[in-house]
């Protein structure tokens, strides 16, 4: 739930706060650039010198017995093991003890001194080359390489001594065996003896006998000529681990951690300044009105509100919800107050053809009427109409009819059953839409409507995406663009604002659409066609035609004065 929350008040809404307060952004990730670039400079380096460790294919056992378990080191896991060994607390507290890190490192307690070194230490395993590569770092370059070749070298120390104690085993167990077949020799000596001097002696035991002596002495003299050579290859006996290539301070390298670097600077700039905006907009809300003052700021615009939409897009009645309704009395108190004459000719178009717009259009004009102006609202969005299904009426005939000739205006304006409201569909789709608009007789409607109606506003496709509401544009005396406030687009703004003033159009305002839920028991004030007032019974009367007996067309009587 916290999250649904906070997603709704900074989901797209946090673009236009990203948007609006760039400069703070950019202040925050300049200070964090310059304080990283201080501590930087300031910090003592660290220098990472490596060596490199290769472990050779153990030697052949020369007979020794096997390991009692059955189960050897094959490379793979011999390298594991040694990497495991090169980062022990028993490795490196030799290597402390060996060296003079208490005084250097400022640190006495052995255990630190071996846990910070441990920390230094990296080691890296190349399977396929069968070596070792070992990492350290200290605060020289000189001290960093005699650390790694210190490890190194106490590393290949201690496979020397192991080699050198599996040899001892070697001849210690060779000198067992001789002196356990020595013991043997001598027993078969007495068993001869025992033969030849005894009177039931068989001569078969005897032969067996002397056969047995002879094979336990060419055992002991090859023995004898094993343990011999096992002495001589006690004093050259070597472990199966070398150093290929030792540390050297020419080749140790600066280690600058990430969040000291440029790009490191940068990104944490750059986090810190949209943190720096996001914990400003939460403990201090930039209010509705804000973004509006902001907006007009921006663009010099005549009016900019908020236009609030209900889930059916239905038109809210005189008593209906007051989140709905007061926005737009709002609007209509700022149109009231247009630098005009005694008429509005206003288009309204929105930035993208996806955005919801239209309720709003039909709502604004429902409100002007409400107060008594007389309110006009032309659908001439051609190809994609849809106002008529706001007002319970066929999108033909309409203004293509009339513009083309084939109808008069009393045939294509629809009088609502709202006071004070009439509307005009966009009618079919005519081959040439912007040709019919900027013929004589949209010329001839404009005089004719302007002398009719206070309010006349025009539902125009977007100027991106069609020439038509260029046209339209430059006709009126007023341009408001219908965008959503969520996902608001300053951009985009930018861009209409150059589109209008490339065709000498004014940009006179901004409607922002937002989704909101009437309270429960609105449902009944609420439902319905925007532009037709509802019955007691909640069902739409249908419209009428102006060109029937008995209706007025606009009288002058019942326009006001704004």
């Amino acid at each position: 739930m916290a999250f649904r929350r906070i997603a709704t008040s900074f989901g797209w809404e946090s673009l236009y706060l990203l948007s609006s307060r760039w400069p703070l952004a950019l202040l925050v990730g300049s200070l964090v650039l310059f304080a990283g670039a201080t501590a930087a400079r300031w910090r003592v380096p660290l220098y990472e010198a490596e060596a490199r460790i290769v472990l050779e294919p153990p030697s052949p056992s020369g007979g020794l017995p096997s390991d009692p378990q059955g189960w050897e080191l094959s490379p793979s896991n011999d390298l594991f093991v040694a990497a495991e060994e090169l980062r022990s607390a028993a490795l490196l507290s030799e290597v402390v003890g060996s060296l003079a890190l208490p005084s250097g490192w400022n640190v006495k307690a052995a255990d630190d001194l071996t846990a910070r070194l441990r920390a230094r230490l990296e080691v890296k395993i190349l399977p396929a080359a069968g070596c070792l590569i070992v990492r350290l770092s200290d605060g020289s370059a000189a001290d960093a390489s005699s650390l790694v070749n210190a490890i190194a070298d106490r590393f290949v120390s201690r496979k020397d001594a192991e080699a050198i104690a599996q040899a001892h085993v070697r001849v210690a167990l060779l000198e067992q065996e001789i002196e356990r077949r020595t013991k043997e020799l001598d027993a078969v000596g007495v068993e001869l003896v025992s033969i030849a001097g005894g009177a039931g002696g068989g001569s078969h035991s005897a032969q067996d006998e002397r056969r047995r002596l002879v094979t336990l002495e060419n055992l002991i003299r090859s023995l004898r000529a094993k343990l011999q050579l096992a002495h001589l290859e006690t004093g050259a006996v070597k472990g199966n681990a070398r150093v290929i290539e030792a540390a050297s301070p020419d080749r140790a390298k600066v280690i600058i951690p990430f969040w000291l670097s440029g790009p490191g600077l940068v990104s944490t700039g750059l986090c810190a300044g949209v943190a720096t905006i996001f914990l400003m907009a939460l403990c201090a809300p930039r209010s509705r009105w804000r973004v509006i003052a902001d907006l007009m700021e921006r663009f010099p615009l005549h009016f900019a509100g908020f236009a609030p939409i209900g889930p059916s897009g239905g038109l809210t009645g005189r008593d209906g919800s007051g989140s709905i309704l007061e926005p737009y009395r709002e609007l209509r108190n700022r149109l009231l107050r247009l630098p005009a004459g005694d008429h509005v000719w206003m288009t309204m178009m929105p930035l993208r053809r996806s955005e919801p717009g239209r309720e709003a259009i039909v709502h604004l004009a429902a409100v002007l009427a409400d107060s008594g102006h007389t309110v006009l609202v032309i659908d001439a969005d051609f190809r994609a109409p849809s106002l008529h299904s706001f007002f319970d009426a066929a999108h033909h005939p309409g203004l293509s009819d009339y513009l083309s000739g084939e109808m008069r205006l009393e045939e294509t304006v629809i009088r609502t059953r709202r006071m004070n409201l009439w509307f005009m569909p966009a009618g079919p789709l005519h081959a040439d839409p912007g040709g019919l608009l900027s013929g004589k007789r949209m010329d001839d409607l404009v005089r004719e409507l302007r002398s009719r109606f206070e309010f006349i506003l025009v539902a125009s496709p977007s100027i991106h995406e069609v020439s038509d509401a260029v046209v339209l544009a430059a006709i009126s005396e007023f341009n408001a663009i219908v965008t959503p406030y969520h996902g608001l687009s300053l951009r985009r703004l930018r861009e209409t604002q150059i589109a209008f003033e490339t065709v000498n159009a004014p940009f006179s305002g901004i409607l922002l659409t937002t989704r909101v839920n009437p309270p429960r028991g609105a449902s009944a004030a609420t439902s319905g066609a925007t532009g037709a007032r509802v019955s007691s019974s909640g069902s739409i009367p249908p419209a009428q035609r102006l060109g029937e007996p008995g209706d007025d067309f606009a009288p002058s009587s019942t326009k006001g004065s704004k």
